[in-house]
C-alpha cells in the first residue's frame, strides 16, 4: 500500500477545502476560511491568489487543461482562474455574478462545451454559465432542499439535494428534472459519475455511499460508523475515492462495492475535497491545513 504524502498549505485556520487537478499537472485548492485559492505546480511550487475580503472560495473544478472554476459562496459569484506567467501567482480570467442575491453558489462542474453548472445552496436551484459568461438559473422545485454538489457526464447533470435526501438528474438545460430518492435523513453531499456510468453519492449522515446504476437501481455501501463521507471522485476503473471527514481517512470503493479505508497521516484531519489526476494520483484537501496525495 502506497503511503500518503502530506503537504502543508496556507496559514493556520485557513481551511483547505476544495481540490481539483488540471491536465497541465497542477493541483488547485481553496482556502475556504482564508479567502484564497492555491495552485500547486507540477514542479511542486505553490502560489496563492487572494480573492477578496469576506469571500468564501469553496469548490473548485477543472475548466480547461490549465484553468479552473471556483465558487465564492459568500460573494454570490464564480471565478474563472488560470496560472500566472511562468507558473506564478494565479490570475483571474473572468468573474461571473449570480443574479439571485443570497444564492450561495457551492458545487461546480465544467462541461466539454465550455459551459459550467453550479448549485445554489440558498436558492434551491442550479445555475449555468454559458460560453459568453451569461448566467441562467433553474429552480429544482423543492423548497429547503439545500442543493449541494454537482457532477456531469456528457450533457447529463447530476446533483445532490442534501436536506431532501435525493439525487437529481437533468439532461440538457431545458429538460425536466428527474429525482432518485435516497434513504431519509442520509444527507447526500458529494457526487461523481464513474467510468461505467454509475452515479456515486456520499451520504454524510448515513456513513455510507449510494451507487445508482444506469437502470436506476440503488445500492447502499456502509463506510463505518462516524465516517461522515463528504466528496467523491471517480477512478479510471469504475470505482471511486471518497473523503471520510469524520474518520480522518480516504476510502477506495471498487465497482463491485469492495471498501478499503486508508487513514491519513498524523496532522492531516477533516478531509473535504478529493480529486484523481490524469496519472491516477489521488489528492485531498484536509481542513487541518494540508494537501494529501498518494
Amino acid at each position: 500500500m502506497t503511503a500518503f504524502e502530506s503537504i502543508p498549505v496556507g496559514d493556520p485556520g485557513e481551511g483547505p477545502y476544495g481540490v481539483a487537478a488540471t491536465a497541465d499537472g497542477a493541483v488547485w485548492f481553496t482556502l475556504v476560511h482564508g479567502g484564497r485559492v492555491g495552485r500547486r505546480d507540477a514542479d511542486g511550487s505553490v502560489a496563492f491568489l487572494a480573492v477578496g475580503e469576506g469571500s468564501q472560495p469553496s469548490v473548485v473544478t477543472a475548466a480547461t487543461e490549465s484553468t479552473v472554476w471556483v465558487t465564492d459562496t459568500a460573494g454570490d459569484r464564480l471565478l474563472h482562474l488560470g496560472p500566472g506567467p511562468a507558473g506564478g501567482r494565479p490570475v483571474v480570467i473572468g468573474e461571473v455574478a449570480v443574479p439571485t442575491s443570497g444564492a450561495q453558489p457551492f458545487g461546480v462542474v465544467a462541461l466539454d462545451d465550455g459551459t459550467a453548472w453550479f448549485t445554489e445552496l440558498g436558492a434551491d436551484a442550479l445555475g449555468r454559465v454559458d460560453i459568453l459568461g451569461r448566467v441562467e438559473e433553474y429552480p429544482v422545485g423543492r423548497e429547503g432542499s439545500f442543493v449541494s454538489m454537482v457532477a456531469a457526464s456528457g450533457d447529463s447533470i447530476w446533483f445532490t439535494l442534501n436536506a431532501a435526501s435525493a439525487l437529481g438528474h437533468v439532461r440538457g438545460g431545458d429538460a425536466a428534472i428527474v429525482f432518485t430518492e435516497l434513504p431519509a435523513g442520509s444527507g447526500p453531499v458529494g457526487v461523481a459519475v464513474a467510468e461505467d456510468g454509475a452515479v456515486w453519492v456520499a451520504l454524510l449522515r448515513a456513513d455510507a455511499l449510494a451507487r445508482r446504476t444506469r437502470d436506476g437501481a440503488v445500492s447502499i455501501i456502509p463506510l463505518g460508523e462516524g465516517a461522515r463521507p463528504h466528496a467523491v471522485a471517480a477512478d479510471p476503473d469504475g470505482g471511486v475515492w471518497v473523503s471520510l471527514w469524520g474518520a480522518h481517512a480516504l476510502a477506495h470503493v471498487s465497482a463491485e462495492g469492495e471498501v478499503e479505508v486508508r487513514p491519513l497521516p498524523d496532522g492531516a484531519r477533516e478531509p473535504h475535497g478529493v480529486a484523481v489526476d490524469r496519472a491516477g494520483r489521488v489528492w485531498s484537501a484536509a481542513e487541518s491545513g494540508v494537501l494529501v496525495s498518494t
